[in-house]
């Protein structure tokens, strides 16, 4: 007799032996990028329906090979659909389930229950994940995709280590935390401020990130809604043990750069042994300093009330300060460097605010 299990439960099954490190791609230099630096699975967008509008994105035809591409050595891809649906895209979205349940991606991270409702009646063979933008924060939410059939959540972001815990002692599902990248000010990125002041929604992909900016509250100008990147790498044994199955990093919108450096780092310290670890922490740690990021936080894996997560003194710049600029003459900039420059460096310039 032959037995025989979907090779998405057969990938999923195989994960449980240590967590998976599961990385973001915006572009197709970045999906190389996660690929090489060892990611276990990669995360991308369409060019529609996609929380992060403003990245390069995919077309259906490349997520067909980009399937291909990862099968081939066991990896996996997750396609998010995460954004709010409107009336006149069902069509289109219908025609996008039909042809990602063809190609075989490994799941569907969603939000709107349009995409839920779609995908659970015609697309049966499309895994469903539940998006951090649903804020799964505590057990009745947990048994609820239980009951819809889900088999991920994504967690929010605003949960501690033991509700972690004590979510996963309930629960058959796998679950999934963000463990670098940016955070948002409002729970899980239920965020209106960009569409109250511009008409461009968080909820659509196309956040203007105002909570970046400096405002002036009793006389004091600050930065008093602008996070700092959370940044988990002390506590990854820690959050394995919570039950966390899968180890999410942000960054869409990041570079190639960014990506491979991130993800490397992360990788270097989830295959170090005991012995090795304190080391490996610290070359990981020097290397996340290279890519373009914010002070680091472990925001609320530390505790319920975190004292680092926005320090309005701090404008919140990713990378490290280098100086300011002196002189602006024709196509040349003047500045006094604090650190030694190379040839192929990056730079940003940004005003103060």
């Amino acid at each position: 007799l032959m037995i025989t299990a979907p090779q998405s439960s057969l990938r999923r099954a195989s994960s449980h032996a240590r967590p998976e490190l599961l990385a973001p791609a915006g572009s197709l230099e970045a999906f190389f990028a996660a690929v090489d630096a060892g990611a276990d699975a990669i995360y991308v967008g369409l060019k529609e329906f996609s929380a992060r509008a403003k990245a390069k994105n995919f077309s259906l035809a490349d997520i067909e090979s980009m399937t291909r591409f990862l099968h081939a050595s066991g990896k996996r891809l997750y396609v998010t659909i995460n954004t709010l649906i409107k009336e006149n895209e069902l069509s289109h979205l219908v025609d996008t389930l039909s042809a990602l349940e063809a190609f075989g991606v490994d799941a569907l991270i969603i939000q709107d229950l349009a995409v839920w409702q779609l995908a659970r009646q015609h697309f049966p063979n499309l895994e469903l994940h539940a998006s951090t933008q649903m804020t799964i924060h505590n057990t009745a939410g947990i048994k609820m995709l239980e009951r819809m059939g889900f088999t991920r959540a994504v967690l929010a972001r605003e949960l501690t280590l033991p509700e972690i815990a004590a979510i996963h002692s309930r629960t058959t599902l796998e679950l999934e935390h963000f463990i670098h990248g940016a955070l948002c000010f409002s729970f899980s990125g239920q965020c209106y401020f960009s569409s109250f002041l511009g008409g461009k929604s968080g909820n659509r992909g196309r956040c203007a990130q105002p909570c970046r900016r400096s405002y002036r509250h009793r006389n004091q100008q600050g930065f008093f809604f602008s996070p700092n990147d959370l940044s988990a790498i002390d506590v990854l044994p820690e959050l394995e043990s919570a039950g966390i199955c899968s180890f999410k990093i942000e960054g869409r919108m990041k570079s190639a750069e960014y990506v491979h450096k991130v993800v490397g780092a992360y990788r270097k310290v989830l295959d170090a042994g005991e012995k090795e670890r304190a080391h490996t922490l610290a070359a990981a740690k020097d290397l996340l300093k290279e890519s373009f990021g914010r002070q680091p936080t472990r925001g609320f894996l530390a505790g319920a009330q975190p004292d680092d997560m926005a320090i309005p003194s701090k404008r919140g710049a990713t990378g490290r300060f280098l100086g300011e600029l002196r002189q602006i003459k024709g196509k040349h900039l003047t500045f006094t460097s604090s650190l030694p420059l190379h040839l192929g460096d990056r730079l940003r310039i940004q005003p103060r605010n």
